[in-house]
């Protein structure tokens, strides 16, 4: 996995495909972070309707390694 920073978010994405995973923007508050995906619009969406979801970085991490809507485009 590789990732790069821009307007003050950082990317995941995928080394062999260059596809995307997650995007990670810092709230702002200690470690958290807002998590998004790459969606079938072909633009980064919240993972839910709730206003989307805001964990600790390792937290962050773990879910984006275990929840399948992630990797839907690698």
């Amino acid at each position: 996995m590789g990732w790069y920073e821009d307007k003050g978010a950082y990317h995941l994405y995928l080394l062999e495909t260059e596809a995307p995973i997650a995007r990670l923007k810092p709230t702002g508050t200690d470690d958290e972070v807002r998590i998004t995906y790459w969606s079938h619009r072909r633009k980064w969406e919240d993972i839910d309707d709730m206003g989307g979801c805001v964990l600790p970085l390792d937290q962050a991490l773990s879910h984006i390694a275990n929840n399948s809507i992630f990797w839907t485009w690698t």
